[in-house]
């Protein structure tokens, strides 16, 4: 009985033993395929690129200023675009030529990323119909406008920047909403520190400081502010009550 027994045992270990090891090289199989998937998606990437002042974006991926330029800006025709300014100075040509510093219309998850100065442009920073897009730590000062937000952009995060000496407005939202901005410096400029212009609702503007600006430091062209909220800014002057 013995004898007829452990055959069988045996042959029940080894071909749990067949199906374990069949396993292992499944699972390693579907491993090895995950890096290679992954692996295919960085070279895809690849490196970023360099950019200059004139240049324009056409395809997604990261890209940096190579150095202190003057002249046209960068124009940013694709979504899912970064572009890092790595400190380096843009420098327009007002009043002769009305360029835009960095300006981008109709697309999604474009990230503009100081540190980097944008000076003497019409608009520092230009955005038409665009969405999900963030701008951070960038020095917009000595231009027409620091920011324009216009036209349909929408939950777009400006974090962190400073939009000074400007000849109208450090930052504007103009039938534009849900956007956010927090955090930022407007000084010294020559209309509003920041305006959110009638049609603009559902904004965010919180932390902000805004001091020295001629007209408003804050203003609102909405009716008690319709549904934007203002908290936690620092300021001197507004031009309604529902602003904070």
């Amino acid at each position: 009985m013995r004898k007829t027994f452990m055959p069988f045992a045996s042959l029940l270990t080894s071909t749990s033993r067949g199906r374990h090891i069949m396993v292992k090289h499944v699972s390693l199989g579907i491993l090895l395929a995950g890096v290679l998937i992954v692996s295919a998606g960085q070279a895809a990437a690849g490196p970023p690129t360099g950019v200059t002042c004139g240049d324009t974006i056409t395809a997604p991926g990261q890209y940096f200023l190579l150095g202190d330029c003057s002249g046209a800006g960068i124009t940013i025709t694709a979504s899912d675009v970064h572009l890092k300014l790595m400190g380096h100075t843009m420098t327009g040509s007002l009043p002769l030529v009305f360029f835009d510093g960095v300006s981008a219309s109709n697309v999604s998850h474009v990230h503009i990323e100081g540190p980097g100065t944008i000076t003497n442009y019409n608009n520092g920073i230009n955005f038409v119909g665009v969405s999900d897009s963030n701008v951070e730590q960038v020095s917009s000062t000595a231009n027409r406008r620091g920011l324009y937000l216009f036209n349909s952009t929408t939950d777009t995060h400006v974090n962190n920047n400073v939009f000074s000496m400007n000849v109208l407005e450090g930052m504007i939202v103009d039938m534009s909403s849900d956007n956010h901005l927090n955090n930022n410096q407007s000084i010294g400029n020559g209309t509003y520190g920041i305006d959110v212009a009638p049609g603009s609702t559902g904004n965010h503007v919180n932390g902000n400081t805004a001091l020295g600006n001629r007209l408003f430091d804050l203003f609102d062209g909405n009716m008690s502010c319709d549904n934007n909220k203002w908290n936690g800014n620092t300021f001197v002057s507004a031009n309604m009550s529902c602003i904070h």
